[in-house]
């Protein structure tokens, strides 16, 4: 998934804890963004394997989007991190359990979105500049769907 999709998708959840009065617009939106920062390990991961362009982003995202030269996911993609970061929710818990809500909201949503494989036939690809981008038509309809609904959350 893109970092657009694992922005919205926890930011939704917490939309509507918004309006439940469990969290804050101020908590639901550093929700979203750690749902996004999860994926920085593709860039230290990118870093430690590249041969060449170590400290690019470019690379790094255009390896993750098409070439595929290597795997980029960390321990915190995998049981490890859960665990690590699952103590570590239980941890800030005893401090703020909203903050630790967040968080776990955020890291969460982004497991499910990268290990939730559904079939997806058709992809919409192009280029922005020199950044590829293969997305599929399954994500651009469910990040319409995450607007429209964080928007009608907002709204009501």
């Amino acid at each position: 998934m893109y970092p657009q999709t694992h922005f919205l998708f926890p930011f939704f959840i917490s939309a509507i804890l918004v309006k439940l009065n469990v969290l804050s617009w101020k908590l639901a939106l550093a929700s979203g963004i750690v749902g996004v920062l999860i994926d920085a390990d593709h860039y230290v991961e990118h870093i430690i394997r590249a041969k060449t362009n170590k400290w690019s982003l470019k690379a790094t995202w255009n390896n993750s989007a098409k070439l595929h030269r290597f795997y980029q996911r960390s321990f915190i993609h995998h049981r490890e991190g859960f665990l690590v970061l699952t103590l570590l929710f239980i941890i800030v818990l005893f401090f703020s359990w909203q903050i630790a809500l967040a968080k776990a909201i955020g890291y969460y949503s982004h497991l499910l979105l990268d290990y939730v494989h559904l079939k997806k036939k058709k992809y919409l690809q192009f280029k922005i500049g020199k950044f590829f981008v293969k997305e599929s038509w399954f994500e651009l309809g469910f990040d319409f769907f995450l607007v429209v609904g964080i928007v009608i959350i907002v709204l009501v």
